[in-house]
């Protein structure tokens, strides 16, 4: 893994409109393509051909697949999957105690950004620009994204600075499915709406108690 660190200013400077992106790297990460990372697990995601190999399904469709999420048409695109901000099955899961598709997204844009993040600037700077931006959400909010900006960080450092960006796609993935497997294993008497897991993993909830109830604290 490469011990270059571009710094914040470098990150600041890629954000500015008129400044061309790293040639090399082909997911520019900049206020405009922050959607085209959160975006990229739909079936009709613009970024689906830079995260996924051709023929293979995508996040969301797999999580329809395998995971039996419900699915409807599209608003967007008129295709049949999952819209986890617009669709009508966006807060919809097969089991109360799963995490609902806006969650998995949120999850997975800051897994997936962090990781590309680290490839592009180095993982201490990427770990920066990270916390910086939670400084302006509510602590329980950035408790989550924090940590799982951390754990995407983690898997670009387990990939290696020669992963491409499909590859570190596929480890987040693979990390939030595995957190879906452990959730789908619990007794009943244990299958509460709220991240019970260890630090190391994706919290795939957003803030709530108990009962499920959304938490907002500021």
């Amino acid at each position: 893994m490469s011990d270059v660190e571009r710094g914040l200013g470098a990150i600041f400077m890629d954000m500015i409109p008129f400044n061309e992106p790293d040639a090399d790297f082909p997911v520019p990460i900049n206020a405009a393509k922050q959607s085209f990372i959160s975006s990229s697990g739909r079936v009709d995601s613009e970024g689906r051909d830079t995260f996924y190999p051709q023929g293979t399904p995508t996040f969301f469709q797999k999580l329809a697949n395998e995971y039996d999420y419900p699915v409807d048409i599209m608003p967007e695109s008129g295709m049949i999957g999952i819209d986890p901000l617009y669709g009508s099955t966006r807060l919809d899961r097969p089991r109360p105690d799963l995490p609902n598709p806006q969650e998995l997204r949120d999850t997975r844009a800051h897994m997936l950004a962090s990781a590309l993040l680290a490839k592009q600037y180095g993982p201490e700077t990427a770990l920066k620009a990270g916390n910086l931006r939670e400084m302006f959400t509510n602590k329980l909010d950035a408790a989550m994204d924090k940590r799982n900006n951390a754990v995407g960080i983690n898997l670009f450092k387990a990939a290696g600075i020669n992963a491409t960006p499909m590859e570190l796609a596929q480890s987040v993935d693979a990390a939030i499915f595995e957190q879906l497997d452990l959730i789908l294993g619990r007794a009943p008497g244990e299958r509460k709406r709220r991240s019970d897991s260890d630090e190391t993993v994706p919290d795939v909830y957003f803030p709530r108690d108990d009962e499920g109830r959304l938490i907002s604290e500021y």
